[in-house]
């Protein structure tokens, strides 16, 4: 666990449970409520920034920890924006009394802006190479990963996953050298690997991400899921990424083109 996750990434009511015998852990409990700042994303700059981190209690030692048990505010302030970021964490803490071990469990019960709304927002410039149903259904898989539902966005994931390995298909089938009838024929690794030379690298290198979809919704328990998918996330925005610059760069080119016609027939 670091302070970064339960801001940004671990999803609402998801209990994290720390023993006092699990002294690295134990540091890092410590660590996140005297967070003073940290880097995270800003919808309204669009791009990260830096946060300063502003507690209702602060904890110094267990004693500290024991006696503030309950629910305690943070806020996230952007130091270039007004922006802020609410949450609410409850803190418990168990002793057990048998053994007179302590063991601290932390739950986020509450967050605004959202991470849905933080995600989302960072993604909106994929309209351009997305089409609005499947940006749609991106945005709820991460709507619902960031609510714990776990299975229910890997459904998602995979069919934008396979949209785009199609899409990619339909560019290589009109090389002179493709062999249409070997890519029917394969299973989806091997598809991934016909698509090679057309395919970001790391979505070659890491072929088994589908795999990992399917298991997921037929086999992984919701908190597995949960666990994954903003690998699995990751490397479909770097799909995204790619075919965006791609495109950014083409405008770019023609911009550049035009510019330097007007600038030539000005001359003459």
């Amino acid at each position: 666990m670091e302070p970064i996750d339960l801001f940004f990434n671990i999803p609402l009511y998801k209990s994290i449970t720390i023993e006092k015998k699990d002294n690295p852990s134990y540091i890092k409990l410590m660590q996140f409520f005297g967070t003073q700042k940290i880097e995270g994303y800003n919808p309204e700059i669009n791009e990260n920034t830096t946060y300063s981190v502003s507690f209702s209690d602060r904890f110094h030692s267990r004693e500290d920890v024991e006696e503030k048990e309950g629910i305690n505010k943070c806020e996230l302030s952007c130091v270039r924006t007004n922006f802020n970021i609410d949450f609410f964490f409850m803190l418990f803490v168990h002793e057990d009394e048998e053994t007179d071990e302590i063991t601290f469990e932390i739950l986020k019960i509450g967050q605004y802006p959202t991470i849905a709304d933080l995600e989302i927002g960072r993604y909106k410039k994929f309209s351009k190479v997305l089409s609005k149903a499947y940006l749609r259904e991106f945005n709820k898989a991460i709507g619902l990963a960031a609510n714990g539902v776990g299975v229910g966005s890997f459904v998602y994931l995979r069919r934008i996953f396979e949209s785009l390995i199609n899409k990619y298909y339909e560019v290589a089938k009109k090389d002179k050298d493709w062999d249409d009838k070997e890519y029917t024929k394969a299973r989806i690794e091997g598809k991934i690997g016909l698509l090679k030379d057309y395919l970001p690298e790391v979505v070659v290198k890491y072929k088994k991400i589908y795999n990992i979809l399917s298991k997921g919704i037929h086999e992984l328990e919701e908190q597995e899921c949960l666990e994954y998918f903003p690998i699995i996330k990751n490397a479909i925005v770097s799909i995204l990424e790619k075919d965006y610059l791609t495109l950014e760069n083409e405008i770019q080119q023609k911009d550049l083109e035009k510019n330097i016609k007007g600038l030539v027939d000005k001359l003459k």
